[in-house]
């Protein structure tokens, strides 16, 4: 250990930050009077007046505050290590507050009722966001950072909680009731996650008075989830329990052994440590007296499971979502009776395996206990032989982050130990070598105690480095450390004597990012030996350097200098024992002893400085060349050693210089570490490696002055070069020497952090040429990580690698621009269609924003994703918003991405839209406002239909009234006229909420916060010729409450239809806050319309029976049918009770007889159905099929008709499609009965006396037997059929249950039985809207066979029907007798019913489909019926019996004409067809008529056809799955009330049922870039089907897509945005994905798209004659490029400043390209230098803009600058070395950038599909203008005429010597200065010249000399016959360019290399 020192950095006196926090607050309310002011809606609790003896408690603990961060990987990683490296986070407890603050600033604060227990920090099980754990008495609370609160009640008490990588441990309270876990007083914390840490308990005598605001949210309030019903406490016999989910339960802690398992119930085993990176458990057993360590593993998993396979910051769980909990295992026990350890702590060994240390203060020791291996390492073994590795002595001790950085094998960060010594110093330690001595500065601890505040960090920091034995500062006495604790990162509290906290840092290296990233290098290549010598002289060279540097120039940097300072002095020490060449005999026998090959042997492996010498951590060659030079000079023991470390550095800095050069941001300091390594290369007599960096920078290389090498050229190696392996890898020119062109620590067997940088670069060029990895290994041996993902080309894989690397755009930025463009040119060719399977950020890499933003909205919407998922519900609401947060790789590229821009609610478009001369304010309120979103103004922008459609279905206004004033009229006739005229217009009024319902169905997003406004029904009228006068309806003119009642009912429904599915969370409270104080008709429809849309099964069973506690007829109506909506087809228990509550006629005999009206009944039987569908379920079959034919009973037997069909059609949806496959169903005999219900006669005896009914059981079911059919039959009833069967009541039940029952199975012998009268005999027998019903059956039975067009609807009529039809009008025949006898108006209103049926068929069968054909068809027939309807108006007082429209009533027609226009609106819903809307709109003019068959019912089918034309504001409509076509039947009955209370024949809250029906297929196209919905050309493709082949069709977005059983294939095209295809399996039966579906491709209806550079969107140029293609780019500088066509000039107008703005502002959103042309394409020249710069700079930016690269800007710009700096360097226009200074490196680059231009060129295959990024004539003008410059480079300074022999006299002097050409000799005056520095521009050139050509180093052109004179051992000194020997040369050196050869040979004659 070195006998330096290091100062601690003293960054202050700790105090907790969350005590200041309540202190200024409670003085801020203590000096308003101690009045508590409520402001902001923060609730206020005071604390209780403490006693003076009485004492206050409170705890803390410190954090990392990246622990408090989504668990990320990559450069989010990254980012959030960096931004937490400065401050804490901290957590502090004081009674019911929790105040989380971070850098001194609060970020949360948390009040409860009741008190905090402890609080920390945790990750659950799949959940990417953490959750602050609160534990109080009887719950644990749970936060996420985006605001979710989560409370789990616990049922037995708890002491603490303790986090473990997927969830928490919790631990029981003792049974006598003390709180058993430990409470030192030290840290017990784990260095990789904080959490673990036992708080500081801090106790202050006095008492405090005083109040604190309770911030919102808080603990037990409003907001809080609590899952789980809360049952009585049960004592759990377990002792622990683990927590893996806020929404499960805890579970209990099991215990292996022997393979088996058991609870773990030992009270006196409890927990005194766990780890959140690895699954460790340390327990203290009370009774035993004995430690031990657990493993924790999943149940039902291997116990040895790899820790290290991927992320190990989780507990490895092979049956995800199946786990029932954990157990332990232990590993180790301890063998010694002891006490309790003082602290548990984890830290890294030299080696980075992790160690857990146990610090016994009583035994003054710590004892260490590794987790793996050492042979086995990284595999986890060896359970049953762990034991103690090691002990030091300590009293205190903390984990700290001091000496080395993270991990790249284990992911983790490296601690090192700061221990507490029993004497009192501190020590730092690295694994268990003690490194130096730490002190604290007694001169800044003082000025912290006089209270200076203002002192700066350096001052804090004394460079000063004291030795022991120095002496020391007066009052160091004073100062005495007793502990360590609350360490995070490189931050320690110390804690003195005298019970003051210091924070203090310990930091080797703190500012230099140069000597940092060498020191890390140096970690992790170096042997942990050499390492840890390395630490104690750099420690020791402090002392000496900073003295010697406090004296130095300002500017430097000190940590680097000290990083030198030590290698120049070991390179001192290896110089002056360097051995004389010829003195190598020995001379004494200890010489002998010293040279004799034992020594040289075993050499390597002894000690020296008392450190062991391992194996060396390179490979084997290298200690074979090691042993080689030190056989070859005497060197002693300690020399050997030395030198060796000198080796081992040359290697591992080499290699993190290759590194850097691949990092364009790590040039500015590359030199110095070139120079250093110069230096070292120099001393080791490596000549190539020194030539290697002169080459590189051969301003800065201090050039040799002589030049020796004692072991020749075959012991010199050439140094690792990746630009040469980079060039021979993209040429294919391979030879033996390219393997040794990679550093070896690229090929470590496990990841390096110090060659991670070039580690994924050459990965990425060998997967780019083709190489194929197994398993992460690569051919050379690199290991490269990479996803699953589907990868087809090289290209692909190369991506998948660089996003599995975490290597994003602004990575790829910092590589040189040559070395970037293959990998740019990857990107680029996956592009155009990468596959769909891909992550996020690996669409970002290859420019994909849309489809990255698609991706992660996708994920974030998922349902499962914050259960078992990755995202809380808040936190997917934010990255859906945002589009950017769930792809780290974009987050440099992507900033510029704005959010989906929706207009708001308040922007009413009818502000400015005037009707009549109405008040628009009246209008706010009409429930519809916030329909004109983004997605409907876009698809209906362009006219004002949406206004139109909020006109017509605006209720919440008078209605215009409009009179004759004719002078005969008196005022009360007025009056009267007025009343009537508004009694009608209310009908009409009181219908349009179920249009309004329809139109604003799933379109709002409410705030929880306040209530739903539900818009007023006003049945007032305005007289517009009276000045808007208001009429108020006449009460006595009518029942009003039966006006209102139900229409308020259907109102709250419509109110309540506005909520979104799954966008917002609607609770229970919200429900609940909601509800009136008494029982309203609007509320009732609400919960129905909640029930709609799933959201009613937050309610719980209490609620529920409190609604119908109400005995609210409305309200139970709603209840019933909204719980069933909401459970549909889940047959749940309690639901089924509450549903046959309301069932009289099965209640058991027993039961308590109910009077229940008939409307309740029905309600309830259809929710039955509801909630039974499709399941076949035998009893609820058997009951609803008895209850159809139920004989009439009660009071209301003209109800009867409802309830049979409500009966029916339960029937039919339990059922559902299952037609004779439905199992334990045939005895039934369901279809010869429901036969029997439509045929009628007399029921079979068996059926009149077979019961049904039954008792509860306890599963919710009903069996046994019922009250006979006679007791109800006789309880007062009006109607005695006997046992015949009432056809009017049972038909129309028993044929739509028979339909559903066979929808779709084309059983063409069930359909039979629906075959429509052909007779005139059975015509008698049938009434005609029974007709139509038979109609719809058949179809739906036959759904295959139904054809949109004429032919199919006559095929439907009868002969006879078509025969009469066709001659009715034919008077002669009439009178000729041959109708005589027919029952014309028989036929003639089948006929029309008929009609009406086919097109109600045909609208279920194309609904939602948008057909054109269909809705030719079904328009033609509704004008048909129209037609009919005002010729019979016609015909009314004529009693002619010659035409057909004689024999048709006018209801019957206007039925008819409703079921057509309600078919067509349903073919056509969502797609707001304009000359639909525009018969429908004529529709609803019509009032009166003089028969009054515009009724109540007529306005309610046209309010619902404008409802559904324009469904959810265009964004839904209809499927044709079993169960929408069956919720569309009831919806649709073709059976219309005639006033609002009218539910004789059909319940009108079914009419709401069309819900069920709808699918949100709409899709909206989205600008990723600027976050406004665009329109977007799609290209659809549907399946092939029996009627038509595979089809594909075009629609511009927004627009509705097709079903998902017939959708194939979707594709964004068109020229302007990328291409995007997704391709689907259509399967039938399965619905349109819900919200929040994670494999939902169209991400919730929202498609981002990217817009080509260069093209305008289709709002701006609807007609593309904007483009950047077809518009001309005009040229600023006309008059410098008069070349140039006067196409490429910008237009002459304004400045040519702005005109580049609006060139690239008009066709790109980027904003680098913005401040590209704003700063670089200005056009303010002031010379010539810079008008060609510029004139550059706007022709690169029109290529990239042009071919939508933009990206390529900085490589054209790169390689530009490059060669013009060169230029400037030969031309002397510019005289800085700054500017040349990385010019070789650039011209690496250059020439790779070449090679990749070459490799394209010349591949004839991949030059036919792929064309290179970069022009090649710019690449090949830049090579010819770099030739040139080395060509006529001495013409500034010499003759022409010498020039050539000045350049080959050089170049042989470089070839003979290794020593350039030119040296330093200049220095004195003014001119021999500038002299010099024209020196090194010199040598700037020639290194350039060097690399430029690829000259090889003079020992290979030795070697390959030397085989030319084997060979032409007479030619080879001829300078006449040299260039015969270019092609020999060019096979001895391979890849040297010809221009390099042509040279060489020329120089051959002329070498005599004294350099040997």
């Amino acid at each position: 250990m070195s006998n330096s020192g290091i100062a601690l950095c003293v960054l202050s006196q700790f105090e907790p930050f969350g005590r200041k926090a309540i202190s200024s607050v409670a003085s801020q309310l203590v000096d308003e009077d101690g009045a508590a002011g409520a402001g902001d809606g923060t609730v206020e609790v005071e604390y209780e007046e403490l006693g003076r003896e009485e004492r206050r408690k409170e705890s803390y603990f410190l954090f990392d505050p990246a622990v408090n961060r989504a668990r990320s990987t990559g450069l989010e990683l990254a980012a959030l290590e960096s931004s937490s490296a400065n401050h804490d986070g901290e957590l502090y407890i004081e009674h019911n507050t929790v105040i989380w603050s971070a850098g001194h600033q609060v970020l949360k604060r948390f009040s409860a009722t009741s008190g905090v227990i402890q609080a920390i920090w945790c990750f659950m099980e799949s959940v990417i966001e953490p959750f602050l754990c609160v534990l109080h008495s009887d719950s644990l609370a749970t936060y996420t950072p985006s605001g979710e609160i989560y409370s789990v009640p616990l049922h037995f008490s708890v002491s603490s909680i303790w986090c473990i990588p997927s969830g928490l441990l919790l631990q029981r309270t003792s049974d006598s009731g003390i709180d058993i876990a430990p409470t030192p007083t030290q840290s017990t914390s784990s260095p990789f996650l904080t959490t673990r840490e036992l708080y500081r308990d801090v106790i202050r005598e006095g008492a405090f008075s005083g109040t604190i605001s309770r911030v919102s949210p808080s603990l037990h309030g409003l907001g809080r989830k609590t899952y789980g019903a809360s049952p009585p406490p049960v004592r759990p016999s377990s002792s622990h329990f683990t927590l893996q989910h806020p929404l499960e339960e805890p579970e209990a802690l099991q215990v292996q052994e022997a393979a088996k398992f058991r609870a773990l119930t030992d009270m006196d085993e409890y927990i005194i440590w766990t780890s959140s990176s690895f699954p460790y458990v340390a327990t203290y057993h009370k009774g035993k007296m004995q430690h031990s360590l657990w493993r924790i593993n999943p149940l039902g998993t291997k116990s040895e499971i790899g820790l290290f396979s991927g992320r190990p910051m989780a507990i490895p769980n092979c049956a995800r979502g199946s786990s029932t909990g954990f157990c332990l295992q232990s590993v180790w026990q301890d063998k010694v009776v002891q006490s309790q350890a003082n602290q548990v702590l984890m830290v890294t060994d030299e080696d980075g395996v992790p160690i857990v240390c146990f610090v016994m203060k009583d035994k003054k020791r710590l004892f260490a206990l590794k987790l793996f291996n050492e042979e086995s390492f990284p595999e986890v073994t060896g359970f049953s032989t762990m034991d103690i590795a090691w002990s030091i002595p300590a009293i205190s001790a903390v984990p700290v982050v001091a000496t080395r950085s993270k991990s790249e094998t284990f992911h983790l960060i490296q601690y090192d130990l700061l221990v507490l010594a029993p004497d009192g110093n501190l020590f730092l330690y690295l694994g268990k070598y003690p490194l130096c001595k730490v002190f604290v500065p007694l001169e800044v601890v003082k000025e912290i105690k006089g209270n200076l505040s203002t002192i700066h960090l350096k001052n804090r920091y004394p460079l000063s480095i004291r030795r022991d034995g120095a002496k020391q500062v007066s009052g160091e006495a004073e100062l005495r450390v007793i502990g360590l604790q609350d360490a995070v990162q490189d931050r320690v509290n110390i804690v003195t004597s005298s019970g003051e906290v210091y924070r203090c840092a310990v930091r080797l290296i703190q500012t230099s990012e140069i000597t940092a990233t060498c020191v890390t290098a140096l970690a992790e290549g170096l042997c942990p030996s050499f390492y840890r010598f390395f630490l104690v002289s750099l420690v020791e060279c402090r002392s000496e350097a900073w003295n010697l540097l406090e004296t130095g120039a300002n500017g430097e940097d000190p940590e680097w200098s000290i990083f030198s300072y030590l290698i120049m002095q070991w390179l001192e020490r290896c110089s002056n024992c360097l051995p004389e060449k010829g003195t190598d005999e020995p001379t004494t026998a200890w010489e002998f002893l010293l040279q004799s090959s034992m020594h040289n042997e075993n050499v390597m492996s002894c000690n020296y400085f008392s450190f062991p010498l391992p194996q060396l951590p390179c490979l084997s060659e290298l200690q074979t060349h090691y042993q080689q030079r030190c056989k070859m000079e005497s060197y002693s023991t300690e020399e050997t050693s030395m030198r060796s470390i000198l080796y081992d550095i040359l290697e591992t800095l080499h290699a993190l210089y290759e590194d850097h050069k691949l990092d364009s941001l790590r040039w500015g300091e590359l030199w110095k570490l070139a120079d250093l390594l110069a230096k070292v290369a120099l001393e080791l007599q490596e000549l190539d490696y020194y030539d290697h960096y002169a080459r590189d920078f051969p301003t800065v290389i201090p050039p040799m002055q002589q030049c020796f090498n004692s072991l020749g050229i075959t012991a010199m190696r050439s140094p690792p070069n990746l630009f040469k392996w980079f060039e021979a890898k993209i040429t294919k020119v391979e030879t033996i020497l390219t393997d040794n062109m990679l550093p070896l620590l690229l090929k470590k067997d496990r990841l390096l952090s110090c060659v991670a940088w070039s580690r994924k670069v050459v990965g990425f060029y060998e997967l780019l040429l083709g190489a194929k990895p197994i398993g992460q290994q690569l051919p050379s041996g690199i290991l490269i990580n990479s996803t699953i993902n589907s990868s087809y080309t090289a290209e692909q894989r190369t991506v998948l690698a660089m996003a599995a690397e975490n290597f994003g755009l602004s990575e790829l930025d910092r590589l040189p621009p040559g070395v970037s463009l293959p990998l740019r040119h990857a990107l680029d060719n996956c592009r155009e269609c990468p596959p769909s399977d891909w992550q996020a950020d690996a669409y970002v890499l290859v420019g994909r924003e849309d489809l990255a933003s698609t991706c992660a909205g996708r994920m974030s919407s998922s349902k499962k994703a914050f259960k078992r998922g990755q995202y809380s519900p808040k936190a997917c609401m934010t990255l859906s918003e945002t589009g950017s947060n769930g792809v780290p790789l974009a987050v440099p590229y992507m900033l510029h991405l704005q959010p989906v821009q929706v207009l708001p609610s308040s922007a009413d478009p009818l502000e400015s839209y005037h009707v009549e001369g109405q008040d628009v304010d009246a209008m706010v309120n009409d429930g519809m406002g916030h329909v004109f979103s983004s997605f409907g103004m876009l698809r209906f922008g362009r006219d004002l239909r949406l206004n139109e459609v909020r006109r017509l279905l605006c209720s919440s206004r008078p209605v215009a009234v409009r009179t004759t004033n004719s002078p005969d009229v008196s005022d009360p006739d007025l009056v009267a006229q007025q009343q009537a005229q508004l009694w009608q217009l209310a009908q009409r009024t009181t219908a349009l909420p179920f249009g309004r319902g329809a139109f604003t169905l799933t379109t709002l997003r409410p705030l929880l916060t306040e209530a739903l406004p539900i818009p007023k029904l006003v049945l007032a009228g305005r007289l517009p010729f009276q000045h808007d006068a208001v009429v108020n309806l006449d009460v006595n003119s009518g029942n009003i409450s039966d006006l209102t009642s139900w229409p308020e009912f259907h109102n709250g429904v419509a109110a309540g239809l506005r909520l979104a599915p799954g966008q917002t969370k609607i609770t229970r409270t919200w429900i609940v806050y909601n509800k009136p104080d008494e029982p309203s008709y609007a509320h009732a429809g609400l919960l129905m319309s909640l029930g709609l849309l799933k959201h009613l099964g937050v309610l719980a069973a209490t609620d529920v029976y409190r609604y119908l506690a109400q005995e609210h007829e409305a309200t139970t109506v709603g209840i019933l049918l909204g719980m069933a909506s909401a459970y549909r087809g889940t047959m749940d228990p309690a639901i089924s009770k509450m549903l046959y509550l309301h069932i009289p006629a099965r209640h058991p005999p027993s039961f308590p007889e109910l009077e229940l009206p008939t409307l309740m009944q029905s309600a309830a039987l259809m929710a039955v159905g509801l909630l039974y569908q499709g399941s076949a379920h035998r009893l609820t079959t058997e009951i609803l099929l008895a209850e159809i034919g139920r004989k009439p009973g009660g009071d209301n037997a003209l109800d009867r008709e409802g309830y049979a069909l409500a009966a029916g059609l339960a029937l039919g949806l339990v059922t559902l499609g299952r037609g004779k496959d439905a199992w334990g169903l045939a005895d039934l005999m369901i279809e010869d009965r429901l036969r029997h219900y439509m045929a009628g006669g007399s029921e079979p005896c068996e059926d009149r006396h077979r019961r049904y009914d039954g008792i509860m059981s306890s599963n919710g079911f009903l069996f046994n037997a019922s009250r006979n059919l006679d007791d109800l039959s006789q309880g007062g009833g009006q109607v005695m059929e006997g046992s015949m069967v009432n056809l009017d009541v049972t038909a129309p039940g028993a044929t739509l249950a028979l339909a559903l029952m066979f929808i779709k199975t084309n059983d063409e012998a069930v359909a039979s039985r629906l075959a429509i009268p052909d007779t005139h005999f059975s015509l008698e027998y049938v009434r005609p809207d029974f007709i139509l019903l038979r109609v719809v059956a058949r179809t739906l039975i036959m759904w295959d066979s139904v054809r949109p067009n004429e032919e199919w609807v006559q095929a439907q009529v009868p002969f006879i029907v078509k025969e009469a039809m066709s001659g009715v009008n034919d008077a002669a025949r009439t009178h000729d007798g041959i109708l005589g006898d027919v029952d014309m108006e028989a036929l003639a209103q089948a006929h029309v019913n008929i009609l009406a049926g086919a097109c109600l068929s045909i609208a279920l069968r194309y609904a939602g489909t948008a057909s054109e054909e269909a809705q030719k068809l079904l328009h033609r027939y509704a004008m048909y019926f129209l037609h009919e309807k005002g010729a019979s108006s016609s015909l009314a007082g004529n009693n002619s019996p010659t035409t057909r429209r004689s024999f048709v009533d006018r209801g019957t027609l206007e039925t008819c004409l409703n079921v057509a226009v309600l078919s067509l609106s349903v073919v056509m819903a969502g797609t707001g067809h304009l000359e639909t809307f525009k018969l429908l709109r004529y529709l609803r003019r019509r009032n009166y008529d003089v028969e009054g068959s515009i009724n109540y019912g007529n306005h309610m089918a046209v309010s619902m056809a404008i409802g559904f034309l324009f469904l959810g504001g265009g964004s839904l409509t209809f499927s044709t799955n079993n169960g929408a076509i069956a919720a569309l039947l009831i919806a649709l009955y073709p059976r219309f009330p005639t006033t609002p209370s009218d539910h004789r024949c059909h319940l009108q809250a079914f009419r709401h049922l069309y819900v069920l029906a709808t699918e949100a297929r709409y899709l909206q196209t989205v600008d990723v870039d600027t976050g406004m919905p665009v329109y977007a050309p799609v290209e659809m493709t549907l399946k092939e089907t029996s009627l038509y082949s595979e089809t594909s069709f075009s629609r511009i977005t927004p627009c509705l897509l097709p079903e998902r059983s017939s959708l194939k294939r979707v594709r964004i095209c068109g020229p302007r945005y990328w291409l995007q295809d997704i391709s689907l399996s259509p399967t039938d039966e399965q619905p349109w994905w819900e919200h929040g579906d994670k494999g939902d491709p169209f991400n919730g209806g929202i498609l981002y798209v990217k817009r080509k550079v260069g093209a305008s969107s289709y709002i701006d140029d609807p007609i593309g004659c904007r483009s950047l293609l077809s518009r001309a780019l005009h040229r600023m500088c006309k008059k410098r490029s008069p070349d140039l066509s006067e196409d490429l000039q910008l237009e002459n107008n304004g400045s040519s400043h702005s005109k580049a703005n609006q060139l690239v502002s008009k066709f790109s959103a980027d904003p680098s390209l913005l401040a590209f042309a704003q700063l670089l394409c200005s056009q303010s020249h002031t010379s010539d230098f810079h008008a060609e710069f510029e004139d550059f700079c706007l022709l690169a930016l029109f290529e990239c803009v042009s071919s939508d690269r933009p990206a390529l800007l900085q490589t054209y710009l790169a390689l530009y600058t490059a060669v013009e700096g060169l230029l400037d360097c030969a031309s002397h226009r510019g005289r800085t070395i700054s500017r040349t200074m990385n010019s070789c490196i650039a011209l690496d680059s250059l020439k790779i950038a070449l090679a990749y231009s070459d490799y394209f060129s010349s591949n004839s295959e991949t030059s036919s599909c792929r064309v290179s990024l970069v022009q090649r004539t710019f690449l090949a003008a830049l090579a010819k203008r770099v030739d040139d410059i080395f060509v006529n480079w001495k013409k500034f300074q010499h003759p022409p005429e010498n020039s050539s022999a000045t350049a080959l006299s050089g170049l042989v002097h470089y070839l003979n010597s290794y020593i350039w050409p030119l040296k330093e000799d200049f220095s004195g005056s003014v001119s021999e200065r500038m002299l010099a520095n024209d020196a090194l521009l010199e040598r700037a050139i020639f290194g350039c010249y060097l690399c430029w050509y690829r000259i090889p180093k003079p020992s290979a052109i030795y070697l390959a000399v030397r085989q030319l004179q084997e060979y032409f051992p007479e030619s080879i000194s001829s300078l006449e016959v040299s260039n015969m020997l270019l092609p020999t040369l060019a096979l001895l050196l391979p890849g040297t360019p010809t221009q390099a050869l042509s040279h060489l040979s020329q120089c051959i004659p002329f070498l005599t290399y004294k350099f040997l």
